[in-house]
């Protein structure tokens, strides 16, 4: 697969199908093997609507997939206390995605500031939401970032 895109566009792409791939998961009850390789076959470097799409950084892709499978209970926990300092006790399917990729890479990429990550998630959930769903996802990584940073 040819590399298309910067680093930084990579990335952004990784997150960006990192909740796609947790996405399917969840509704199809698939594994993270599974579904990494449906991906990889399906959609991955794939042209849409005539767009042609920046190829994920692969690498990140398979760590948050694979990191929020390994590490359920952890991140499971913080998204529900999160979530609970709130006043919530759940979010739906996509909008929780999103959050479980988010705080893994909180808890899992020390090296990668903070508001790399919320502002790539940020820009995820606009792609699918075009209401308050992003001050949600913006507070609870916000919070979630301090916490465990």
């Amino acid at each position: 697969m040819s590399q298309k895109g910067s680093a930084i566009a990579r990335k952004t792409a990784a997150r960006l199908a990192a909740v796609q791939v947790l996405y399917q998961m969840r509704l199809n009850n698939q594994n993270a093997k599974s579904a990494l390789s449906e991906y990889a076959s399906h959609r991955a470097g794939k042209d849409m609507d005539g767009d042609t799409l920046v190829t994920p950084d692969a690498d990140l892709l398979d760590d948050i997939v694979n990191g929020v499978e390994t590490r359920w209970a952890d991140v499971d926990g913080i998204v529900s206390s999160a979530l609970s300092d709130g006043g919530r006790e759940t979010v739906e399917p996509l909008l929780d995605c999103i959050l479980r990729a988010g705080v893994y890479e909180m808890i899992a990429h020390g090296s990668v500031d903070t508001g790399i990550i919320i502002n790539d998630y940020l820009n995820v959930t606009v792609g699918f939401y075009e209401g308050t769903e992003k001050k949600l996802i913006n507070a609870v990584l916000d919070k979630v970032g301090k916490t465990v940073r």
